[in-house]
């Protein structure tokens, strides 16, 4: 489409102007209407109508009018080519046929040979202006402007400054201000079918590329596109070019911004980037950079993107540069495919299909393929499809190990959790969590799948949604306390000790090991025997401690009970016995003294039978 706008305006401006002037035949170069000429198609060689001040087949200037020609009043310059037309100015040369040049200063539209690379310039218009050049451009276009060149088939120039259009088809709307010669031509398409809208030295040199506008552009990889961006101290103080954006892949879109570089196949530079980190220490340094096929730089400054199908969102920043610095470091970097950075600045992803959502500093090792880490300071995974959620300084080596935020945490092992502050989950399938304390200890875990917890304020294990029943680790203490609140409790009912004791009495107790243990030894009932005993608990299957304390609670009630019961009886027996006791001596006192008596009565008689018998 634009190549046949661009042959519409090439032919029919040049004959507008031919048809205002040439009825009259009152122009200075006016002479009779020209032969009929058989031309051939476009590219083959033709029947060339000889005419003075032209020679065919070189790409020349013209010293004599065309026949036909025009030309406004005499110092207009010299209308060469047949049906040529000078309509003012001065000193122009319109030397090839079917040419006009309107106005301005030292314009030229040079012919040549059909075999020629942009035509023999036939058919090509200058608008105004002064010093532009149409060099043998079949159906070319410059509008005004200085120091213009339009050297391609159809080729368009707007207007500007030292502008070029060299490409078959191409287009320079306008633009270029030649204040710095050094950098070369203002703008310039050079590929067939290139665009440069506006701006200072653009270059469009691909086929079908495209420069918008905007400074130190550049466009050339075929159907490359850069929307505009550049800015005013992309040439330096040299007056030599620095970089501006260029889009060089096939397919590359490069938005905006300054200084931002697509190599890759199909690939995209939103915007970004800034003139401090370009010309910092007069450096020509790039500031995004994405040479993967199929890759995405959105914005920001300092991102490089070299992985296929990768994507860096926005982020890094230029604002820490100094002004001595030797080297522009990037910020954002993916040396990877398929892989994924959002924002943030110094982050980095070497492993395949990685994710940094943002933060600063973090790194994506090239081992930890399909690995996630969200954003943070500092963060580095290296194991496969490990993730860090943030934090800082947090290091996910094993497979599968999560760390999700937290400061100075480890998960090593293969899927491994570690979270807080100084927590390493060191085991395959541990788990690792550290308070916020001053301690300087970490928290290790040292077996497979162990859990190792630090809580120095205590730990709450809830188990209703109220929050009003669980067990609790209070701070310091070395055993569970289980929730025990009378007004938390319900259908309270008072227990038959004897009862319970009598049970208890009845109950198997066994010494006995856990299957998964190894070696050690426990005593207790089975949960089947004290359910089936007692019917409390969830199941038969286990046993809580509250339960089993309860029932030795009660048991020792019973117990004592009848202890007291056997007290009393035996202190009872033990006053009748003192009793007995105390009456059995009164009776031992009485006989002894009866005993007495009668060992006397018997000690007088016997005294008096002794008398009587010595009679």
């Amino acid at each position: 489409m634009r190549s046949a706008i661009l042959r519409t305006v090439g032919v029919f401006v040049p004959a507008l102007a031919l048809g205002a002037f040439m009825p009259s035949a009152t122009g200075a170069n006016a002479s009779s209407p020209p032969p009929v000429r058989a031309r051939a198609a476009h590219g083959a060689p033709g029947l060339i109508r000889p005419h003075r001040g032209r020679r065919p087949g070189t790409l020349n200037t013209c010293t004599s009018a065309g026949n036909p020609s025009f030309r406004g009043f005499s110092d207009a310059g010299i209308a060469g080519g047949g049906a040529s037309s000078i309509l003012g100015g001065f000193n122009n040369l319109a030397c090839a046929e079917f040419t006009a040049i309107g106005a301005g200063d030292q314009n030229t539209i040079s012919f040549g040979s059909p075999m020629s690379a942009g035509g023999d310039g036939d058919s090509s218009f200058i608008g105004g202006g002064d010093s532009n050049e149409i060099t043998a451009a079949t159906a070319a276009f410059i509008g005004a402007g200085s120091g213009n060149v339009a050297a391609g088939e159809t080729s368009f120039i707007g207007a500007g400054q030292n502008n070029m259009a060299s490409g078959s088809a191409s287009f320079v709307g306008a633009g270029g201000s030649g204040a710095y010669p050094k950098a070369g031509k203002p703008n310039i398409a050079s590929g067939p079918d290139a665009f440069v809208g506006a701006g200072d030295v653009n270059t469009a040199s691909g086929q079908n590329a495209f420069v918008g506008a905007g400074n130190v552009n550049t466009a050339s990889g075929d159907g490359a596109f850069v929307g505009g961006g550049g800015f005013d101290l992309a040439i330096d103080l040299t007056g030599a070019a620095a970089n501006g954006n260029a889009a060089s892949g096939t397919d590359s879109f490069v938005g905006a911004g300054d200084a931002g570089i697509v190599y890759g196949t199909g690939s995209f530079i939103g915007a970004g980037g800034t003139a401090l980190a370009a010309l910092v220490a007069n450096t020509t340094t790039y500031v995004n950079v994405v040479s993967g096929i199929d890759a995405f730089v959105g914005g920001g400054d300092l991102n490089a993107v070299s992985g296929n199908g990768s994507f860096i969102g926005a982020g890094g920043y230029a604002s820490a540069l100094s002004a001595t610095a030797k080297n522009v470091q990037t910020s954002n970097a993916i040396t990877s495919n398929d892989s994924f950075i959002g924002a943030g600045d110094q982050n980095s992803i070497a492993g395949d299909q990685g994710f940094i959502g943002g933060g600063q500093s973090n790194r994506i090792l090239k081992a930890a393929g399909t690995a996630t880490l969200a954003g943070g300071a500092g963060n580095v995974v290296s194991g496969s499809d490990g993730a860090v959620g943030g934090g800082a300084e947090n290091g996910a080596s094993g497979s599968f190990a999560t760390i999700p935020g937290g400061y100075h945490n480890i998960a090593s092992g293969v899927a491994s959790f570690a979270a807080g502050h100084l927590a390493d989950a060191l085991t395959a399938g541990s788990f690792a969590w550290s308070d916020g304390s001053s301690s300087t200890v970490p928290v290790r875990t040292t077996v497979p799948n162990e859990f190792a917890a630090r809580a120095t304020g205590g730990v709450y294990f809830y188990s209703n949604p109220a929050l009003t029943s669980g067990v609790r680790l209070a701070p310091g203490a070395g055993s569970w306390s289980n929730l025990s609140d009378r007004a938390m409790k319900t259908a309270v009912v008072r227990l038959d000790d004897a009862a319970v004791l009598a049970k208890v009495a009845a109950l198997p107790v066994s010494e006995w090991s856990y299957s998964s243990e190894r070696g050690v030894r426990h005593v207790g009932p089975m949960a089947q025997d004290f359910y089936a005993a007692f019917r409390i608990g969830e199941d038969d299957r286990h046993i809580t401690s509250i339960d089993e304390d309860g029932v030795a609670l009660s048991a020792i009630k019973a117990l004592h009970a009848e202890n007291a019961e056997l007290g009393s009886e035996n202190a009872r027996m033990r006053a009748d016995l003192l009793r007995m006791r105390t009456r059995l001596d009164a009776v031992r006192a009485n006989d002894a003294a009866r005993l007495t008596a009668l060992e006397r009565t018997v000690a007088a008689l016997a005294s008096a039978m002794g008398r009587q018998r010595t009679r």
